[in-house]
């Protein structure tokens, strides 16, 4: 018996040095549907991973070898990818049997990297449609079109391309890098009976706003691929802060280390805006970032699951504040509050923005 102990303790030691020589330098993360769609309206709201060399994407892709299927004959795809090497510009691509491909980009008039945009990818087997920020950048009804049919994956991801002449060149010194989405929506194709997209042919089945970690929607990857730098582990899609956050980091670095006040960017808000507050749940202090582009007096409350009134107090912000509410978890009469979901409303004039807490004792 001790032999044999010995021997599965060789066999483990060996696997284990096997795995460090085959691993890739760099953990990314992806995160797939686990349903496949056949046409349809996706979007996403984004804010794009910075840094030559890193790629994060939203994107449908057929997975082949889920279907006992093998070799490029069977590839099917649709991409909208945020190169970091560029500060300007949205790259598309289309991918049929074989690894045909045709990729494209769009100028754009901001910096992706920055702040938050609205992308979104109409397909249907007419025509496939990218949008930024519900403006068309790019509408394609070619041959490539009549070749995408079969049901794809909605995906996105975060990687380090081998490729330097597409990607760029990589420094390590910019890691961690993050991609950070807001929410995912779904729209059915149903043409001539929707109400949403072009010519109203589509209707929304879905949006997941990235609260926690919906398992029953969505699965996350652990493999790589030819090509990348990168393997995609667990810890580095991570759903915090109301977003799901895709990481590229080193080995020893994975997850989110970042400063949740920044993830919204520097823009100046059209109007009155909240971020999501930080840590949620929490114990013993709540803090909920806030922007406004004018003096503004802003109504802050506090309501239980039954709508009775926890706490309230009145704010006053100067102009193009960038700023945080804090709450220790005190109700009006100075009480530690239960164990519990509240809502939060934060009015200013005449916008109300309300967000979910949780507090735990």
């Amino acid at each position: 018996m001790k032999r044999e102990s010995k021997m599965n303790l060789y066999f483990i030691t060996i696997l284990a040095i096997l795995n460090v020589l085959i691993a890739e330098p760099y953990r990314g993360g992806e995160l797939r549907t686990d349903q496949a769609f056949q046409y349809g309206r996706f979007e996403t709201r984004m804010k794009a991973a910075p840094g030559s060399g890193v790629v994060n994407s939203f994107f449908l892709y057929r997975d082949y070898w889920a279907e006992g299927l093998s070799g490029a004959q069977h590839w099917n795809e649709i991409d909208i990818e945020l190169l970091g090497r560029y500060n300007n510009k949205v790259t598309t691509n289309l991918i049929i049997q074989n690894q045909w491909d045709l990729p494209d980009q769009t100028v754009v008039g901001f910096n992706p990297q920055e702040n938050f945009h609205d992308y979104a990818i109409e397909w249907t087997p007419d025509y496939i449609a990218f949008f930024v920020d519900d403006m068309l950048i790019r509408y394609i009804n070619n041959f490539y079109v009549d070749s995408l049919y079969h049901p794809q994956q909605l995906m996105m991801n975060i990687w380090q391309p081998t490729s330097v002449s597409w990607a760029g060149s990589f420094n390590e010194s910019t890691l961690p890098s993050y991609a950070f989405y807001d929410w995912v929506k779904y729209y059915a194709y149903v043409p001539g009976t929707g109400n949403a997209g072009t010519n109203n042919n589509f209707i929304e089945l879905w949006k997941d706003d990235f609260d926690d970690y919906d398992r029953d929607r969505w699965s996350k990857a652990s493999h790589s691929f030819d090509g990348n730098n990168a393997d995609f582990t667990y810890a580095n899609v991570v759903f915090d802060y109301g977003y799901m956050i895709l990481c590229l980091t080193t080995p020893g670095d994975t997850g989110y280390n970042g400063d949740p006040l920044k993830i919204e960017g520097d823009q100046l808000p059209k109007e009155f805006q909240i971020g999501h507050p930080y840590p949620n749940p929490f114990n013993g202090r709540v803090s909920i970032p806030i922007k406004t582009n004018q003096n503004s007096l802003i109504n802050f409350n506090v309501y239980d699951i039954n709508g009775e009134t926890v706490y309230n107090s009145n704010l006053t912000y100067t102009e193009h504040t960038d700023s945080n509410i804090f709450w220790d978890g005190k109700s009006n009469n100075g009480n530690i509050i239960s164990s519990g979901t509240y809502l939060v409303k934060i009015v200013n004039g005449s916008i109300t923005k309300t967000k979910k807490i949780i507090y735990i004792k």
